[in-house]
């Protein structure tokens, strides 16, 4: 057996592989004898068809087989004792394939086209994007800071059940007044009391002090007997009488814009006063438009590189690749139609994504990025570093557990990827930032997506 190889040019080359008969009549022979042992044919018993006879019944697939086999092993080990670096895989050569008579040919040669990886040397100096910094104004930072006390409340225990109060109560079944013995009970019930609609039924309620009893009917009070199943449980009997006793109210009351709250908020920075507060809100908000519009930059720093590194594909091969491995859904005219608009993007930014990556080693994500993003999605706000080791192992578990999931694997290893790419490339690329705002940024994405 003998392997060469030649140039085509263009990134492209072509590998012969000659196969002598003595190469693959060994195989041939020792799969035809296994032939014989499982034959049935009428008239012979198992084992005993005369081997001219199974030769001729089989003697084509058995070689076919074992040229199968041979050329694909000695294609695979030529690729890696070479180091050739592929687009793909091999295809058939069918411009120097000859035709082959398997029952008569002895020598047979096999020709293979196979592209190779282009040379290529990313520039970073020489490009340029132009994007946007999207700075809040003042109206929105108040209305975050307004959101931030909503959701921040100061949290009171009032002697007195006041209009907007959440209650705890205890409830007893009741008949004329009196508690029924042996009836529904239940401890824990909690509702808001803006739940109540009725002004009467509301009245009930207001001013009594934490620890009074009395007597109400809960489908009035909720104004449905549904509306009452939903606060007691759908097992209570809504539409009798309850005793009830009122063990708490919680109130919570919009909080002072002073340190203590400034604190709160941002428990690792001195905030001394409102001013140094919203400017502090302000930050976090464009660190979050950062992150929302960073899918957008990634993919205009995409456009940008593949303009501007340069290099040839072997385009002719890509085509054929493309529908050779389409599993029949591609055909010929497809790929040639709609190769520049569908593929050659694709092909290009990830020849210069693998020659970046190849570059710099830190940007292939590794298990344990993946566990640690796992692990922030399922517990967020929790510093796995600071934790005892038998949460950490409890911790672990889980996070193996929901990476079992191969595909899921792969889904987070790309979002991880392209996160830090675009970090990447930030810092390497030329950006002009423009500051805007959210509204005007919108507009402007808008306009381009109507332009494309």
């Amino acid at each position: 057996m003998n392997i060469t190889q030649s140039s085509k040019g263009d990134n492209l080359v072509s590998i012969k592989i000659n196969v002598e008969k003595a190469d693959y009549e060994g195989m041939v022979e020792k799969t035809l004898k296994q032939m014989r042992q499982k034959a049935n044919v009428p008239g012979f018993r198992p084992g005993m068809v005369p081997m001219g006879m199974i030769k001729k019944m089989y003697g084509a697939s058995a070689k076919m087989e074992a040229l199968n086999t041979i050329v694909s092993d000695s294609l695979n080990k030529h690729i890696v004792d070479n180091k050739l670096d592929l687009l793909g895989y091999p295809l058939n050569d069918t411009e120097q394939q000859q035709p082959t008579d398997l029952e008569k040919d002895d020598s047979i040669d096999f020709y293979f086209e196979a592209a190779l990886r282009p040379e290529i040397n990313v520039d970073f100096t020489n490009t340029m994007v132009d994007f946007y910094h999207i700075v809040p104004t003042d109206e929105e930072v108040d209305k975050v800071v307004e959101d931030l006390q909503q959701r921040n409340p100061d949290t009171s225990h009032p002697e007195t059940v006041g209009e907007d109060d959440r209650l705890e109560i205890k409830i007893r079944e009741a008949k004329n007044g009196k508690e029924v013995e042996g009836g529904y009970e239940k401890d824990g019930v909690f509702f808001n009391m803006s739940q109540i609609k009725n002004k009467t039924q509301r009245k009930k309620f207001i001013d009594k002090e934490v620890g009074s009893e009395f007597v109400v009917n809960f489908a009035k009070v909720f104004g449905s007997e549904e509306e009452a199943a939903k606060v007691l449980g759908n097992d209570a009997p809504v539409a009798g009488d309850f005793n009830i006793i009122i063990d708490d109210a919680i109130r919570n009351e919009k909080p002072e814009l002073n340190e203590d709250f400034f604190k709160k908020i941002f428990p690792d920075k001195e905030i001394k006063d409102l001013d140094a507060f919203k400017v502090a809100v302000k930050a976090e908000m464009e660190k979050q438009h950062e992150v929302e519009t960073d899918p957008i930059l990634f993919n205009k720093m995409i456009d940008e590189l593949v303009a501007a590194v340069h290099f040839d594909l072997p385009d002719a091969f890509m085509k054929r690749w493309i529908v050779e491995n389409s599993q029949g859904k591609i055909t010929a005219e497809d790929a040639e139609k709609n190769y520049e608009k569908d593929y050659v993007k694709g092909l290009r930014w990830q020849l210069i994504e693998d020659s970046i990556v190849k570059a710099n080693p830190e940007l292939i994500i590794n298990d344990e990025e993946v566990k640690n993003f796992v692990l922030r999605q399922i517990f967020p706000g929790i510093d796995y570093a600071t934790l005892e080791d038998d949460m950490k192992a409890n911790l672990d578990k889980i996070a193996a557990n929901y990476l079992k999931d191969e595909q899921q694997v792969n889904g987070i290893k790309n979002q991880l990827a392209d996160i830090k790419m675009t970090q990447f490339l930030k810092g390497k690329m030329n950006i002009n930032f423009a500051e805007t705002t959210a509204a005007d940024f919108m507009k402007k994405l808008e306009e381009e997506q109507k332009t494309k």
